[in-house]
């Protein structure tokens, strides 16, 4: 009996030529159990999707609309929104131009500096002191006595 369909290649061994290539060396048909030495001859195969039910993918495939951004606005690689993102810039900025330098641009970590600030009197410097969350008053009042010593 002759062959039911168009043979489909996939590969079935890896070899080495005599020049050291990696190749394929052996071909199988994806439908059936037919093997040779080279890939199936392919036919352009073109399929009327004008005609077709509800269950074809092609035609669920072809009306899909791809959306990038997110409901709640544009999402950052982080998963931080782009308003949220804007914001916290703005603040760090703002930080900076009253000389205080936060350890990070998180909210969390500007409004520490702010606070350590408050504490120290002086504006905080997250690139020589120790971090901003864990300045307390006493730790703030032992920083400011060794800075007033020259230390």
């Amino acid at each position: 009996m002759g062959q039911m369909h168009q043979h489909i290649s996939k590969v079935l061994d890896w070899g080495f030529t005599p020049e050291h290539n990696f190749v394929a060396t052996r071909y199988g048909c994806v439908l059936c159990d037919e093997t040779q030495e080279t890939p199936f001859e392919y036919e352009e195969v073109s399929i009327d999707h004008t005609q077709c039910g509800e269950d074809c993918f092609g035609c669920k495939a072809r009306n899909l609309q791809l959306n990038a951004g997110d409901a709640r606005g544009d999402v950052i690689a982080s998963g931080t929104t782009q308003k949220k993102w804007n914001s916290e810039l703005e603040a760090y900025r703002s930080a900076r131009a009253q000389g205080i330098q936060p350890n990070g641009t998180k909210r969390k970590q500007i409004e520490a500096a702010h606070d350590a600030s408050e504490k120290l009197g002086a504006a905080y410097d997250g690139g020589t002191m120790v971090q901003a969350r864990k300045i307390d008053k006493p730790t703030a009042t032992v920083m400011r006595e060794l800075k007033e010593a020259g230390i």
